[in-house]
C-alpha cells in the first residue's frame, strides 16, 4: 500500500509538471473518522465522531434502495466497537454487532472490519480523494 501511494504521488508530481500546473498535495487522511467513506460492499458511509463516540449512516450504491444501515459504537484507541441495523428505507432486514480495526497512526487511512454478526457485508472502508491533479474535472 505505502509503495502504491509513492507511486500515485510520483505520477501526480510528474502529470503536474508535464501539463505547466502547480503541483497539489494528494488528500489528506483526516485525523478522525469524521467523513464520507465508501466500502468494498459498494456503499457510501456518512460518519460522524464526537469524542468516543462513532455513528454511520450506510447506503448501497442504488440509493439506500438495496440497503441503508445505521450503527452506534465507541471508539477506544484504534479499535471502534458497536451494533449495527438496516432500516425501512431499504429492502435488508438484518442487524448485529461490528467490530472495526483503524489503520494509521496521526490520521485514518481507512478501517477494516475485524468480527461481525448477523451477516454484514462491508469488510473495507476507503475515503474517496477529489484531489483536482488526479481528477482534474472536478
Amino acid at each position: 500500500m505505502k509503495t502504491l501511494l509513492i507511486r500515485a504521488a510520483t505520477l501526480t508530481l510528474s502529470l503536474a509538471a508535464l501539463n505547466g500546473t502547480p503541483a497539489q498535495a494528494l488528500c489528506a487522511a483526516p485525523p478522525d473518522l469524521n467523513g464520507t467513506w465508501r466500502a468494498n460492499d459498494g456503499g457510501t458511509y456518512h460518519v460522524r465522531q464526537i469524542g468516543t463516540q462513532v455513528w454511520w449512516v450506510g447506503l448501497s450504491s442504488d440509493g439506500g434502495k438495496s440497503w441503508t444501515n445505521v450503527f452506534h459504537g465507541t471508539r477506544s484507541g484504534n479499535t471502534v466497537t458497536g451494533s449495527w441495523a438496516d432500516t425501512p428505507r431499504g429492502a435488508a432486514r438484518s442487524s448485529g454487532t461490528l467490530t472495526l480495526k483503524l489503520s494509521g497512526v496521526n490520521a485514518v487511512l481507512g478501517f477494516k472490519r475485524t468480527a461481525a454478526t448477523g451477516g454484514f457485508g462491508g469488510s473495507t472502508w476507503f475515503m474517496p480523494c477529489d484531489d483536482t491533479v488526479l481528477n482534474p474535472s472536478n
